[in-house]
């Protein structure tokens, strides 16, 4: 069990307020679990990844503070705008990026998920080359129906032109209930896509375990442990802390 790293993560946690997203939840999640790959080339490339993915995510935290200030609708509306457009670019990056390299420096190549019109041919080539993940197909479905296309097109939209007026498929997300919503849809799929793909590349011997399956990074506790086999499998938490 890793326990050189807590010292640091409270450190950090310190930093963020009771309502903020704690997404130091998922580093030490992703990096827990890399320290089992056994391959030195592949853990060192996938430890940088998962580095990478906090890094964003913290920025985008960073911009959700602001969003989430009791003053912050009072700012001119162009400011406003800008942090919005701010924090869905680093979710979206978080997402489309960072975790695809993620995933793809133990072995899977995910960018199937965004590939646009060829998404059904591109994936159903990933789910046969990589048949022990065929559920991935089924969860990715659900996620481009729920909010997938409408982020990835709102933020086409504000990246472009800004133009809405003849675009009713095209939702607004610059508010701050939907702000909320985003960063806990799209940091659970990063979670649950990284380690699900992950678990695969891991020793026999461990074992990656839903325990919390509601949580999410507004709550302060973990949704999947790592455990060596001996350990069990119950999913019934076996730490109280996030960072056991």
């Amino acid at each position: 069990m890793v326990v050189n790293k807590k010292q640091f993560i409270f450190s950090l946690d310190a930093e963020w307020g009771p309502n903020d997203p704690n997404v130091e939840s998922i580093w030490f999640l992703f990096t827990e679990a890399v320290e089992k790959i056994e391959d030195d080339k592949i853990r060192d490339e996938a430890d940088f990844r998962a580095n990478r993915i906090y890094e964003k995510l913290q920025e985008a935290g960073n911009h959700y503070k602001m969003v989430a200030d009791s003053g912050f609708n009072s700012r001119p509306s162009s400011e406003i705008a800008a942090v919005y457009n701010s924090l869905y670019n680093c979710l979206w990056s978080a997402y489309k990026d960072r975790l695809v390299n993620f995933t793809r420096s133990f072995g899977y190549d995910i960018g199937c998920i965004f590939a646009g019109k060829d998404y059904e041919q591109q994936m159903s080539g990933f789910i046969r080359r990589h048949p022990e993940v065929s559920d991935l197909k089924s969860f990715i479905d659900i996620q481009k129906r729920n909010w997938q296309d409408y982020l990835r097109d709102n933020r086409n939209e504000n990246e472009h032109d800004g133009d809405f007026r003849n675009k009713k498929n095209v939702p607004d997300f610059n508010n701050q209930e939907s702000a909320k919503q985003i960063f806990i849809v799209v940091s659970r799929t990063i979670e649950m896509v990284g380690i699900t793909l992950l678990s695969y590349k891991l020793p026999k011997y461990i074992n990656v375990i839903l325990v919390n399956n509601k949580a999410t990074v507004f709550d302060r506790t973990h949704r999947y442990e790592v455990r060596h086999a001996l350990q069990g499998t119950d999913t019934k938490p076996l730490f109280d802390s996030l960072y056991y």
